[in-house]
């Protein structure tokens, strides 16, 4: 959903409740994040009967056959790191008399 549709969204629950819409009741109202900035602005066109402006809409999450790729290379990369640690330490180990 994006910013715009979410603050609208808020700004008419409000509105149908009778309340006035504030930055706190307004940021009470959304059910995803939006910038401060954004709901002040909304604040100010709700306060003056005008429409919302529009508004950048949010960033899209990477897939997930992106963010598993990504998961994959770092994992990858975490057990090579794991493995030359555990070399190193084997190296620096001395036997113990038992």
């Amino acid at each position: 959903m994006s910013y715009q549709a979410a603050l609208e969204r808020a700004i008419h629950t409000l509105v149908q409740k009778g309340q006035s819409v504030t930055v706190a009741k307004l940021k009470a109202q959304l059910d995803t994040p939006v910038p401060l900035p954004l709901i002040i602005q909304a604040v100010k066109s709700a306060k003056s009967n005008s429409p919302l402006p529009d508004m950048a809409e949010e960033e899209t999450a990477p897939s997930e056959a992106m963010r598993i790729a990504a998961l994959e290379q770092q994992v990858s990369q975490l057990t090579a790191r794991l493995s030359e640690l555990e070399e190193r330490l084997s190296e620096l180990e001395v036997p113990r008399k038992v």
